[in-house]
């Protein structure tokens, strides 16, 4: 079957196209419609859709006891004048499209779950990212905010385990939930760093008094030759040692008194002088 190709650059000081008048009938209704000879069936779909209240996917045209295609053309078909075309409603075609539209709604309800729950995620992010720039000043935060937010983002993670999705929408959730599951290990390590004990929480040694520290810092500040000096001097200065025994008297008996001569012991040795000797006369 030969087809003329219709040119959309042809020239427009062509004939006028002819409007036919096309009887479409539906049920026990005639519709007279006006349109264009060079229109499609599609076109002829859309002009009854409006008389019917039908949806045009969900339309069969007949014509000549054959159905026709919503592409192809009123003319080359051999519609013309007055030409009786018959509409049947076709109800695999519109459960189709009543099933599409209900997935339509569907991913568009998800599509809006996802969006809330991405800006709650960013509003709790804000909170993470200040308490964990806080943790790495080496300062502290409460330990129930890291719970709090740890469990707010729990309740968003649920939230998205719970939507379905198909195409876009679940890519969109995926990421999400990485989102959330990336904030969630943060919050575990402020914890940790939270509880970790700070070199400024140590006790700090006990420090020399400062008199002590000072003659420590003098002594190790004196050269060598000071030092052996100081060595060679400390066992002369302990070599001398001066001891005293007091001679004690027996005031009642005349005899040689019984105590031994005071003795200096020194570096050099002394002879030992004769004691006087005195008579007592008794009373």
């Amino acid at each position: 079957m030969l087809v003329q190709m219709r040119n959309p650059d042809a020239d427009f000081t062509a004939a006028p196209v002819p409007t036919i008048r096309v009887k479409v009938k539906f049920g026990a209704v005639y519709h007279e419609i006006y349109i264009s000879s060079q229109a499609t069936f599609g076109d002829l779909k859309k002009e009854v859709s409006v008389r019917t209240g039908l949806h045009p996917l969900d339309m069969k045209l007949m014509y000549k006891s054959k159905e026709r295609d919503s592409t192809a053309f009123l003319d080359i078909a051999g519609v013309k004048d007055k030409s009786k075309v018959v509409l049947v409603e076709d109800p695999t075609a519109q459960a189709k499209r009543l099933l599409e539209m209900r997935k339509t709604d569907k991913m568009e309800k998800a599509a809006k779950s996802i969006s809330a729950i991405s800006l709650e995620v960013d509003r709790l992010a804000t909170k993470v990212s200040a308490l964990e720039a806080i943790v790495n000043k080496g300062g502290r935060v409460v330990d129930n905010d890291v719970i709090n937010l740890t469990e707010s983002l729990m309740n968003e993670l649920i939230k998205l385990d719970t939507v379905v999705a198909d195409g876009d929408v679940k890519l969109q959730r995926k990421m999400q939930i990485k989102r959330v599951q990336k904030y969630v290990e943060t919050l575990d390590a402020i914890k940790i760093k939270n509880a970790t004990p700070r070199a400024k929480d140590q006790p700090r040694p006990t420090q020399l008094p400062v008199q002590a520290q000072q003659r420590w810092e003098l002594q190790q500040s004196r050269n060598p030759f000071q030092q052996q000096d100081h060595q060679r001097l400390l066992p002369q200065q302990q070599s001398v040692v001066a001891t005293t025994n007091w001679e004690t008297f027996d005031l009642l008996t005349p005899s040689t008194p019984t105590a031994t001569s005071a003795t200096t012991t020194a570096t050099s040795t002394a002879s030992s002088t004769p004691h006087a000797r005195f008579d007592w006369e008794l009373f």
